[in-house]
């Protein structure tokens, strides 16, 4: 690791801690509705921009786009404060590769929760990004220039809410609702290999959670996806809401996205058994 790479590292973990913090500030700028809807909106695009982007289409390529709306799902995913496209899918794909077993940066069940909910973002040893395994991603090279410069479009965010609504904006529509989204998603790695139900027998110890689905628009069906990972849809039932994907699918009526994965008939007529 090079000694540039440790020092942004620590700063990270700094301005994280700052953001929490910084969360106290609705004491001096309490809500106001359009503060609320700034909050809420700057919450759905950024956990949107995770979602499809980052996780569905970066990290397990369930769908296919233009190269312009792929950098697009990039920048976007760039302000929600997870770092860059290729360090993001390259750690998800490991987790995927190793799930539950000490190789996984944040298995709960071999680090405990604290490790899997975030200390592992922060460990030195997962600074680096290992491009082995994104190759198909690395060969972009706007994705890598904007791996290496992600915190220029998260501090254009928070220029933006400033622009929109001055100090409260920044406070409302970049603090509260950055740290919203990294907690809610957090909560996948840690919460949802501990709480919820088990539709199929995975080898690791991933559950669907109804609750963790609204958060993060989908997400929270972690066994499902487990079980069959190329899949854009995550809610394989009717019953089980995938806002995220019901996104993709109006995108793929307007041709911006295109070829979206289904989860198998054998999968949704409930059939258990061990994805290979």
């Amino acid at each position: 690791m090079t000694l540039a790479r440790h020092i942004l590292g620590r700063a990270s973990l700094l301005f994280f801690l700052a953001m929490h913090f910084a969360c106290a500030l609705v004491i001096l700028y309490p809500p106001t509705w359009p503060l609320v809807f700034l909050a809420l909106g700057s919450y759905v695009v950024r956990m949107w921009a995770i979602t499809a982007g980052y996780h569905r289409y970066f990290a397990h390529r369930t769908f296919r786009t233009s190269r312009a709306f792929q950098f697009v799902l990039a920048l976007l995913g760039t302000t929600a404060m997870e770092n860059g496209p290729l360090w993001w899918a390259s750690w998800h794909r490991r987790h995927h590769q190793h799930s539950d077993t000490l190789r996984d940066p944040h298995s709960p069940r071999m680090h405990g929760f604290w490790q899997a909910h975030v200390g592992w973002v922060f460990d030195p040893k997962n600074d680096e990004t290992d491009l082995s395994n994104v190759k198909d991603l690395s060969r972009f090279p706007e994705l890598v220039l904007l791996e290496r410069f992600a915190l220029v479009p998260l501090l254009a965010w928070a220029l933006g809410c400033y622009a929109v609504a001055g100090t409260p904006g920044v406070v409302w529509g970049f603090v509260v609702s950055t740290v919203a989204v990294n907690d809610a998603t957090f909560c996948i790695n840690s919460l949802a290999h501990a709480w919820g139900s088990r539709r199929y027998e995975t080898a690791d110890t991933s559950r669907n959670n109804f609750a963790l689905a609204l958060l993060t628009l989908g997400e929270g069906w972690h066994n499902n996806h487990h079980f069959y990972m190329s899949s854009a849809r995550q809610g394989f039932f009717w019953w089980e809401i995938d806002v995220t994907y019901y996104t993709l699918r109006l995108l793929s009526w307007l041709r911006v996205v295109r070829d979206l994965k289904e989860p198998p008939a054998w999968a949704r007529g409930g059939r258990r058994r061990r994805s290979s």
